[in-house]
This record gives structure tokens, sequence and C-alpha cells, in this order.
């Protein structure tokens, strides 16, 4: 299964308070944050958050098994505890 997480400055910052550089320290740190999440619950799954977006979105392809709609909701609770927790920031 693989689990794509797109998003961009504006979902991550939206209020621009990081620089360019520290921005780019954010995201690889957020993303990484979300990987290691991600994982704990669904060890099997390839997770890339790679894609960008105008907004946070989640898609999830090669599943025959599960419901690709609970498993969305399951990563968004996912990535909405780490956003909360805020370790990310840099």
């Amino acid at each position: 299964m693989k689990i794509t997480i797109s998003h961009d400055a504006s979902s991550i910052d939206p209020t621009a308070t990081c620089g360019e550089e520290q921005f780019a320290r954010v995201k690889a740190a957020l993303e990484a944050e979300y990987e290691a999440a991600i994982l704990k619950e669904y060890p099997d799954a390839d997770v890339d958050c790679g894609g960008y977006d105008t907004t946070c979105s989640i898609r999830i392809t090669g599943t025959d098994i599960y419901d690709p709609s609970e498993i969305r909701a399951d990563i968004q609770r996912i990535c909405e505890e780490v956003f909360e927790t805020g370790m990310f920031w840099v």
C-alpha cells in the first residue's frame, strides 16, 4: 500500500513565520515525523511525502484488502496528532 501526503508551505506554515532555509528543515522534520508515526500503525506501507498541493491531501493506492477511505481517515488523524504535538519545529 502506498500512502502519498501532499502539502505546501501554506498548509504547514500558513502565517509564513519561517524563512526559506528554516522552512526546508521544518518540512523535512515534519515529513519524518509523519512517516515514523504512520509506519507504527502501517509497518508495510510505502509512505511518500514528496507531493505538493495547495492544501494537505492524502492519497491511498495499492490496497485491495482495506477500504482506502477508512485508511485515509486514520492517516489524517495520525498527521493531525503529529502536527498538534509540534515536535518538528526546528
